[in-house]
């Protein structure tokens, strides 16, 4: 049976709807509205009002689009409130040893979930990373198998129940149910990220306007989640502070014309600005401009290094770094990064079985596909059986 799904990403520049049909395994996206958002800063909803207007409105329009009405909605999640834990759940199955049911399963899931929350914390996800068997691990399913201890690793995910509360109340005025909230960086990770380069470690980072997020695979499994409070609009606001003008037009200036410094930069050029309160045109040096970025971008580069250092897992990144969101669209941002970072970068854009329209391939809807591939994998008979982030390819573009 036909399933219609929808996917909201609340980012600080932009608020994406997006409108899916599930059948037969495939997910096709049939509807897809973007609108500006001055309503949402680093994942945290800031004017209930104006939030649910620009969120009425991108909907109105993939509704549009689809000629469906969207009534579902899985919601990707973001900011410095998230955070996450690797955690350990074990039972005894019996003394004698038995074959692994699904009611084991279903007992060692809870044991795992079990863990001391600050009152204002909820939980977002709880991930398998591996099952063990009597001390022997890398077990991805155990049912069937003999044993008398069992236990599992998850990776567990909680946000702010406060900033959960206020996006459900959101989605509540818009006559939309919420059906899951989905870690941004999970998400974007669904449609961006290949299974080997997770199986030999691999970081990806979602730079969006308002933050940096951040999930290392390793293994095949999700290891390390994330957010840094950094982004794209750092940049915007550091050219409007150096030339004096409006953060519309330094946002334009950034998209038009910059870039960050590399080794092989093409020859110096002019640039007119419009200042601010004023007619007057102002001429500026490319050169310039670019060293107004790239500044910024090293501060960012270096923040995800630190970060990823941190984790404990940088050893670990074989296949490096893939960069996805609206920041990583800036010219020679990914050949800056593999000059900071030192490892291998590459740019994450939504991919799928068949070619994408100009619409959406582009990294900025890497969040909002992967939204779309999750609600496919939740509806799948083997959900229970596999973590919904190992690696979905499905999806068809109706706009070839």
């Amino acid at each position: 049976m036909d399933r219609i799904v929808s996917a909201l990403d609340l980012g600080s520049q932009t608020i994406k709807f997006l409108i899916g049909e599930i059948s037969d395994g495939n997910a096709s996206i049939i509807g897809v509205g973007t609108v500006p958002s001055k309503s949402v800063s680093k994942g945290v909803v800031i004017d209930l009002n104006k939030a649910s207007e620009a969120v009425m409105q991108a909907k109105k329009i993939a509704e549009t689009m689809a000629g469906k009405k969207a009534q579902n909605v899985y919601v990707s999640v973001s900011g410095t409130h998230i955070f996450s834990l690797n955690n350990k759940g074990s039972i005894i199955v019996s003394k004698e040893g038995r074959e692994i049911s699904k009611d084991d399963i279903k007992r060692v899931e809870e044991s795992a979930r079990v863990l001391l929350l600050q009152p204002n914390q909820k939980v977002i996800h709880s991930i398998p990373r591996q099952y063990i068997i009597d001390g022997q691990g890398g077990i991805r399913n155990p049912i069937g198998m003999s044993g008398i201890k069992l236990e599992e690793e998850v990776h567990i995910v909680t946000g702010s129940s406060t900033v959960l509360y206020n996006i459900e109340k959101v989605i509540s005025m818009v006559d939309l149910k919420k059906e899951a909230f989905v870690l941004q960086s999970l998400a974007s990770s669904l449609s961006t990220l290949k299974e080997q380069e997770k199986e030999l470690g691999v970081a990806l980072v979602d730079i969006g306007a308002g933050t940096g997020d951040i999930a290392i695979f390793i293994n095949g499994s999700i290891a390390h989640t994330s957010v840094l409070p950094i982004g794209g609009e750092y940049i915007t606001k550091d050219i409007a502070y150096a030339l004096r003008i409006s953060l519309e037009e330094a946002e334009r200036i950034k998209k038009e014309f910059g870039f960050a410094s590399i080794s092989n930069n093409p020859e110096n050029s002019t640039i007119e600005v419009s200042r601010i309160g004023s007619d007057e045109k102002l001429t500026i040096d490319s050169s310039y401009l670019s060293d107004v970025i790239t500044a910024r971008v090293d501060e960012i580069l270096q923040t995800i290094k630190l970060e990823l250092i941190k984790s404990g897992y940088w050893g670990a990144l074989h296949s490096g770094v893939v960069f996805t969101g609206g920041c990583a669209k800036l010219k020679n941002f990914i050949k800056r990064a593999g000059d900071v970072l030192e490892i291998p970068v590459r740019l994450g854009v939504p991919r799928g079985e068949y070619t994408f329209s100009d619409i959406l391939s582009d990294p900025e809807y890497a969040t909002s596909i992967g939204l779309i591939l999750y609600a496919l994998s939740e509806g799948s008979e083997q959900k229970r059986a596999r973590s919904p982030f190992s690696g979905l390819s499905w999806l068809k573009d109706i706009f070839e």
